[in-house]
C-alpha cells in the first residue's frame, strides 16, 4: 500500500487542529476564571498551557518542514499554495480551521492579559491602601502620647 503523497502534511495538519482546540478550550476556561475572580486558580494550568504551546509549536514546526521538503515556501504562503494543489485539496477545510482557531486563541489570549492587568491594578490599590493604613497607624511616643505616623522607615525600604 502507498501513502498518498499529501497524507503526512494532512496527518500533522490534522494534529495541530487538534492541539489547537484543546489550547483554545484552555484560554476560554482562563478567561472564565479570571472573569469570575479566580485569578488564583490560574496556577495549577500553566504547566498543561506550557505544555500544549510546545506540542503546537513541534507541529508547526514539522509542517514548515514537510511543507520545505516538498518544494513550498514557509509560514501561510507555502499552506496555501500546498492546499490549492491536487495533494492538499481536501485539507483546505482544516486548514481554514486552524487559521481561524488561531485568530480566536490570539483574541482569547489578549483578552485574558487585559483582565489579568486589572487584577494586578485592583491588587497594586487594596496594597496601596494597607500601606497607607500603616503609615496612619497610631503609635505612641515616649511620654505615652498616641502619635500619628510610625516615624519610622516605610515597609518598603531596607
Amino acid at each position: 500500500m502507498t501513502i498518498p503523497p499529501g497524507s503526512a502534511l494532512a496527518d500533522l495538519l490534522a494534529q495541530e487542529l487538534g492541539l489547537l482546540h484543546s489550547f483554545v478550550t484552555l484560554l476560554r476556561h482562563e478567561q472564565a476564571l479570571l472573569v469570575d475572580g479566580k485569578a488564583d486558580s490560574l496556577a495549577g494550568m500553566v504547566e498543561e498551557k506550557t505544555g500544549l504551546g510546545e506540542q503546537l509549536a513541534a507541529r508547526a514546526a514539522a509542517r514548515e518542514g514537510e511543507l520545505a521538503r516538498r518544494g513550498y515556501p514557509a509560514g501561510r504562503a507555502g499552506m496555501d499554495q500546498w492546499i490549492t494543489s491536487p495533494d492538499g485539496a481536501t485539507s483546505r477545510r482544516r486548514w481554514q480551521q486552524l487559521l481561524e482557531l488561531a485568530a480566536q486563541a490570539r483574541a482569547l489570549n489578549e483578552t485574558s492579559g487585559k483582565l489579568i492587568a486589572v487584577h494586578l491594578q485592583h491588587n497594586q490599590q487594596a496594597l496601596n491602601t494597607l500601606l497607607a493604613a500603616v503609615d496612619q497607624a497610631a503609635t505612641y511616643g515616649p511620654d505615652g502620647q498616641q502619635r500619628a505616623g510610625a516615624g519610622g522607615r516605610s515597609l518598603g525600604s531596607a
